[in-house]
């Protein structure tokens, strides 16, 4: 009898070690299940109203409908974004905060563009998804002697330095899309930065300043009025806002792109159940009609992007602006 108590004791045991093992495999593990129980926060290093806020805060609102979860958009503008990313490169990778980045445009800048940057988003970033696009378009005044494209660069040749391009500042897209639009055509053209969008369309429209590549919901409206007009769009495709006229590429430009990405990262180290949770409900949001009604609106081009693909854009135009930043002499106050 001693012996057999002795069985049952241990039979109790491994039975009763069996089931505790069972429950702790059903419940949900803290990476996924219990993702997220607080609030997370979604850095935008852009300031409020502009399309990347827009971006972010329809895209979020609709996860937030679709899982129950709360998302805090946080505008923290200023250093074209660098001072933000750092700080966000920084925090605790626990997929509660997250930012918004243009992995085509201002993050590979960036790099070559701040000398002294100490990080690099490339190592510092754990990509998650890209929303979108903005396309962008060559715009002149109405009144500009050139009706297309071929004949700006011919007009740039024919008087090397006359012709004058606009910004929002230097080191800004406009700028670098500018520098290389003049290295790809070949032509010497002088940049004009300024601290206002509103100014920079008033003197384009005046023709005190010979053109712009601007995004295409900046100057759209002076262009279905007649006041300006689009000699090129700056993407892989035509935008379906300007009929017949032809991207940078069918001119014989080149491969220049200028639209705006807009992408969503993590500090690197986030779980990648956490990654892969976000990357579902985004998914889901930007399949929603409501939002693609809404993001259209502001001019996106609703396309849900792969993390493998916002490196692939990392690491070619992290070359691409290296080089014309370099060629073109471009620095940071």
């Amino acid at each position: 009898m001693p012996h057999w108590g002795k069985n049952q004791r241990a039979c109790r045991l491994r039975v009763g070690l069996l089931a505790f093992a069972l429950i702790l495999f059903a419940l949900p593990s803290a990476n996924s299940a219990d993702y997220p129980d607080r609030p997370v926060r979604v850095v935008v290093p852009f300031a409020a109203a502009g399309v990347t806020d827009v971006v972010a805060r329809v895209v979020f609102d609709r996860v937030a409908q679709i899982t129950g979860k709360t998302f805090v958009i946080d505008n923290r503008p200023g250093a074209g974004g660098t001072i933000a990313i750092g700080q966000v490169i920084n925090d605790e990778p626990d997929g509660y905060t997250l930012v918004m980045g243009d992995p085509s445009g201002s993050l590979p800048a960036n790099i070559t563009l701040y000398p002294n940057l100490k990080y690099d988003p490339r190592k510092g970033l754990a990509p998650i998804a890209i929303f979108g696009s903005t396309g962008a378009m060559l715009v002149v005044s109405n009144a500009f002697p050139a009706r297309t494209i071929e004949e700006l660069v011919a007009m740039a040749k024919a008087k090397p330095g006359e012709l004058t391009y606009a910004s929002t500042g230097i080191g800004t897209p406009g700028h670098l899309n500018g520098a290389l639009f003049s290295k790809l055509a070949g032509i010497q053209a002088i940049h004009v930065p300024y601290r206002i969008v509103g100014q920079a369309t008033t003197d384009l429209i005046a023709g005190r300043i010979s053109f712009w590549i601007s995004p295409i919901p900046t100057n759209l409206q002076q262009v279905r009025q007649g006041q300006l007009r689009a000699l090129a769009v700056a993407g892989d495709e035509p935008s379906p806002d300007l009929p017949g006229v032809p991207t940078m590429r069918s001119a014989g430009i080149g491969d220049f792109n200028a639209s705006t990405t807009y992408a969503i990262f993590a500090p690197i180290g986030t779980s990648s159940q956490k990654l892969d949770w976000l990357r579902d409900q985004i998914r889901n949001a930007l399949g929603a009609s409501g939002v693609q009604q809404k993001l259209r609106a502001a001019g996106v081009v609703v396309k849900y992007g792969s993390a493998a693909e916002i490196t692939q854009m990392l690491d070619a135009q992290t070359i691409q602006w290296a080089d014309v930043i370099k060629s073109a002499g471009i620095k940071i106050d």
